[in-house]
């Protein structure tokens, strides 16, 4: 089998012959020729593999010297996705090139992927284990991803090898600050300083160091002098009012603020940061100013939304509030202040029901939260739940006695516990600050939602299009696949692919032109099937399966059509679920709108059955495997999709939506390290969104 296959890149497996049933119309032409030979002597025979080895050698490193070179190319351009594929090729060359695991290691730092960067890392100290910046960069991911003292081990490795190595110095000096030995990242610091005198970078890394070492005159002193020698740097002017800010020294740290903002107007943290310095100067209206402007910046700033839902509670705005705490919560669904502050402005609003389904999720994001016992059971007694209302303030009361060590007052714990308004205090969780013109290549960066990858069916290939999408379409082959395509008369072209977009579309069109219907006098299970592809890429999925109906009429065996019609079954039955949804919830009944019967999920037997009958006749192929995890997700048979999942892995290493899709079920499992692991690959196999889902899931 042939493995790490790249988007746009045929990829075959190889079976043997008696795996497969053979389909008549796109049975191959070609019969393989045997031709006696003669036995030739020792020397002739050795002479020709000697040169075959070269020219083999030779091939290989023109290969990898040019897609090395592309890349480069396109990591310089910060196109680090193309950067990776150009990568891709020059590893698939030569294996031990190192280069080429190092950069592709740098594309995948750039694009957050800090963990997948470690393993490319990794790989290239063990094909060079004196390459100095592979040790620096490897460091700097472990310390991206929290790995602090394996990030320090890399950062003392780089340092043994090049004593006189600045960056190394300042990483671990960087590291030794997030490992609160800051007397310890000061001498680093200074070490740097000691080489490279006077840069103002490193001035600034050591007047942070100092200030958390409690040494704000030096703190001063250093960002002062860096401040000196480049006067344009907006982030100086940002640590020095944040000093400022700690110092109270109010109206010093506003001034820095707007210095920073005169210089880059586009960058969000300084207005949030100066937002904190107003609600200290208690100048609201100017803290909400500066949120909103903020949120120009980055509308998917989930902190913001927050700390300005705070304020407008506390404002007792409570439907602005409300719109800001739920903006917070899809960019952010997992955050429990966020609950618990929605729950409150709902209390406030005296929505018991809502507020009481808030501080439910509140407890399961973390069942040792008093508070929310505590409010949930208030808002219970206001529905009449008084039962549940006291199983509530005994969960509370019990959380509370155990924290605090079986202390006797429990009156004055319990108020302490109680506090539901947490409006006076701004509750830090993730926040990103990115300028309004992010550069280009940091697709990470970019909002989606997160939604699988569709199933794989058999549909045409239109060249033109393959040609245009090959770095962003994937294609899969198999190897009756490529017979046909290399052998039909009828200019028709086959791929596996997931889902369907206009390069499918525009092959049907194709494909009428060219009049597929000379086809029909010859064999019927074949035109059923190319209709039925026709019906699928249309989406006429009725229509499809009654023409995979025929084919497997014609020929049982038929495996494509059993592939073909599962997926197709899968999709009507999705479809006719969310219209019974629809119109359930549009209907009328005596109680009013809607009609208050539960919709059932569908149950998915039919296409399981042709997946189960595809797997007994090509027990090989593995976007069948792939297409019945996607059937037993939605079936929320999570264990048993992933062993799809992986069978279809195992069958193509190659096969990117595999990967994204069972990282997709791993984070939902709250299996982050494994789902990070599988949504890197994804990645490197040319999945862009996977490097999006890799910045909100995987770092520290």
């Amino acid at each position: 089998m042939e493995g790490n296959v790249q988007p746009g890149k045929i990829h075959q497996i190889e079976l043997p012959e008696e795996q497969m049933k053979p389909i008549d119309f796109i049975e191959s032409k070609f019969q393989l020729l045997h031709q006696k030979q003669k036995r030739p002597l020792f020397i002739k025979t050795f002479a020709v593999a000697f040169l075959l080895f070269y020219a083999s050698v030779a091939v290989a490193q023109i290969s990898y010297s040019r897609f090395l070179m592309l890349g480069q190319s396109e990591l310089s351009r910060e196109n680090y996705t193309e950067a990776i594929n150009n990568f891709n090729k020059a590893l698939e060359s030569n294996k031990e090139g190192f280069k080429a695991w190092f950069l592709r290691g740098i594309a995948k730092y750039s694009l957050g992927d800090y963990q997948g960067a470690v393993n490319d890392f990794s790989e290239t100290v063990k094909l060079h284990p004196l390459y100095t910046r592979a040790y620096l960069y490897r460091g700097i991911c472990y310390g991206k991803t929290g790995d602090f003292m394996k990030a320090l081990n890399d950062f003392n490795h780089a340092l043994e090898l090049d004593p006189f190595d600045v960056d190394a110095y300042e990483e671990r000096g960087k590291t030794k600050t997030d490992l609160h030995k800051y007397k310890s990242a000061v001498d680093d610091f200074s070490a740097a300083l000691q080489i490279k005198h006077n840069d103002p970078l490193l001035l600034l890394n050591r007047g942070v160091a100092n200030y958390l070492a409690n040494n704000p005159e030096a703190a001063l002193s250093d960002i002062n002098k860096a401040i000196s020698i480049n006067a344009y740097n907006p982030d100086a002017y940002i640590k020095r009012g944040m000093i400022y800010y700690e110092l109270d020294s109010l109206e010093k740290s506003l001034s820095d603020y707007n210095k920073a903002i005169s210089i880059n107007g586009k960058y969000p943290f300084v207005f949030f940061q100066r937002a904190l310095t107003y609600l200290k100067m208690k100048d609201t209206a100017a803290v909400i100013a500066d949120y909103d402007t903020v949120l120009k910046l980055d509308s998917t700033n989930a902190l913001t939304y927050y700390n300005r839902a705070l304020i407008e509670a506390a404002q007792k705005h409570w439907d602005k509030a409300l719109n800001d705490i739920d903006a917070a919560l899809k960019i952010n669904p997992e955050n429990l202040y966020a609950w618990f502050n929605r729950g409150a402005i709902h209390m406030e609003m005296k929505e018991y029901g809502d507020a009481e389904s808030d501080f439910t999720k509140t407890v399961s994001l973390f069942p040792d939260f008093a508070g929310g016992y505590i409010n949930r059971a208030y808002a219970r007694e206001q529905l009449g739940k008084h039962k549940e209302a006291f199983l509530d303030r005994q969960r509370a009361q019990s959380i509370i006695t155990s924290a605090n060590s079986g202390q006797n007052n429990a009156e004055l714990l319990y108020k302490r516990y109680s506090d539901s308004v947490y409006f006076s205090k701004i509750i830090r969780f993730t926040g990103d600050f990115l300028s309004g013109d992010m550069k280009r290549g940091r697709v990470q960066f970019v909002h989606i939602d997160i939604v699988p990858k569709p199933d794989i069916s058999v549909v045409f290939l239109n060249d033109d299009e393959y040609l245009k999408s090959n770095d962003k379409k994937h294609y899969y082959f198999d190897k009756n696949i490529v017979r046909f395509n290399a052998d039909n008369v009828f200019g028709i072209k086959l791929v596996f692919t997931a889902g369907i977009d206009d390069s499918q579309k525009s092959a049907v069109y194709d494909a009428e032109k060219k009049n597929i219907k000379v086809i029909e006098s010859g064999d019927s299970a074949g035109y059923c099937f190319i209709k039925g592809i026709t019906m699928t890429v249309l989406q006429n999925y009725e229509k499809a399966i009654r023409c995979y109906d025929s084919t497997l009429y014609y020929n049982k065996t038929f495996v494509y059509a059993l592939l073909n019609r599962g997926a197709a079954l899968f999709e009507e039955e999705n479809l006719k679920w969310e219209e019974l949804k629809y119109t359930s919830a549009i209907g009328i009944n005596k109680t009013g709108f809607g009609t208050g019967a539960k919709i059932k999920p569908p149950s998915y037997k039919k296409s399981l059955a042709d997946y189960n009958r595809l797997i007994t006749l090509y027990p090989s192929l593995p976007y069948v495997y792939y297409n019945r995890a996607n059937l037993k997700t939605n079936l929320r048979k999570f264990q048993r999709a992933i062993d799809d999942y992986s069978m279809a892995i195992k069958l193509n290493p190659g096969l990117a939506e595999a990967y994204f899709n069972r990282a997709l079920v791993l984070l939902y499992l709250k299996e982050n390290r494994l789902a990070c692991k599988d949504l890197s690959k994804a990645g490197e196999l040319g999945i862009e969104e996977a490097y999006n889902i890799i910045k909100r899931y995987c770092g520290k």
